[in-house]
């Protein structure tokens, strides 16, 4: 695996970046960047002490927080800078890489000359599907994909795999690989968009990949910054990369997503956040359509192809039957 750069981002997390570094190892990944975003001392430390020996690890750290899209672009633009580079793997720190997985991931990518890739991924030491890449539902809002079923967007930023030809041309037709303006959350999406509307090949692996335990560096809650960034970001995804004739014809859906964010967490106390979420998403708009008569005008394919990625159902199954409980009032607190 010389030719592959693993990049992973470190934000308080050192225990469980020094497990998945060791699982990259392990799997043959000679080169593995780790990016510290600005972590506590206590945790940087920690995280340097670990890799002090591992000759395949090197650590850098940004004494600010760049946050996942940021940090992303920064390791990136390292690992391209080597010019054995061909292909360059992100995997979230609290992930482990399946090294068989990560095998059959690769010999498939470059047998189809793939130019994104990904795979399943499941939660630790079970069967239990964490994700297999990402699905774009008809509400224009994405989510983990449960099913090999629904509509395949493209991989999770939790674990993918991009070629150096694709990262180029990101870089080159759109100004960078993620928009650095998301900070974190959907901006894997967003990506993945930008690269289904460049027609580039998009594939997934059923074999294992990765186990990932999810929101390592949040302690697994959903929160407000989760919400903020994930709804602000969604709203700024398909503003700025979906095409016009999608959006009017999912317009109605739209509405009606938005309609259960407010009234879900309204009902949760959660209004401040909401508030605050829809203001920013609003005042960006105009950066976000500068932005968007860019990636519309690099485009290769026509709304109608475009489709084929978006999924029949309303939104992901789980995350609907939870919102219909909390809007149930035996069910809130």
């Amino acid at each position: 695996m010389d030719d592959v750069v693993a990049a992973v981002i470190n934000y308080n997390t050192a225990a469980l970046t020094r497990r998945c570094t060791r699982s990259l190892v392990e799997a043959g990944v000679a080169r593995i960047l780790v990016l510290d975003n600005a972590s506590a001392i206590e945790d940087f430390r920690r995280l340097a002490q670990d890799h002090a020996r591992e000759v395949a690890v090197e650590v850098i750290r940004s004494e600010i927080n760049l946050g996942f899209a940021q940090g992303s672009n920064s390791l990136i633009d390292r690992a391209l800078r080597e010019p054995s580079c061909a292909r360059v793997l992100l995997v979230n720190s609290d992930a482990t890489v399946e090294a068989s997985g990560l095998r059959a991931c690769l010999e498939e990518m470059r047998a189809g000359e793939v130019d994104l890739m990904g795979g399943r991924m499941l939660k630790p030491g079970s069967d239990t599907v964490d994700s297999l890449g990402i699905a774009l539902y008809k509400s224009l809002l994405a989510s983990n994909r449960k099913s090999t079923g629904d509509a395949y967007l493209g991989p999770t930023g939790g674990f993918a795999v991009y070629s150096r030809r694709f990262l180029e041309e990101a870089r080159r037709l759109h100004g960078y690989v993620f928009d650095p303006a998301y900070f974190c959350y959907a901006e894997d999406t967003d990506l993945c968009i930008r690269a289904r509307l460049l027609d580039a090949r998009v594939g997934y692996t059923d074999a294992v990949v990765a186990y990932h335990e999810g929101q390592g560096s949040s302690a697994g809650e959903y929160n407000d910054f989760i919400l903020y960034h994930g709804i602000r970001n969604s709203i700024w995804m398909a503003a700025k990369s979906i095409p016009a004739a999608v959006i009017v014809t999912h317009l109605p859906w739209v509405i009606l997503l938005h309609g259960g964010i407010v009234l879900r967490h309204t009902l949760q106390g959660r209004w401040r956040t909401l508030w605050r979420l829809y203001r920013d998403a609003f005042r960006g708009l105009p950066a976000v359509l500068r932005a968007r008569s860019k990636i519309q005008a690099t485009r290769r394919i026509d709304s109608r192809a475009f489709r084929a990625f978006i999924d029949r159902q309303f939104y992901e199954t789980r995350f609907l039957e939870g919102a219909v409980r909390d809007l149930m009032p035996g069910e809130r607190k």
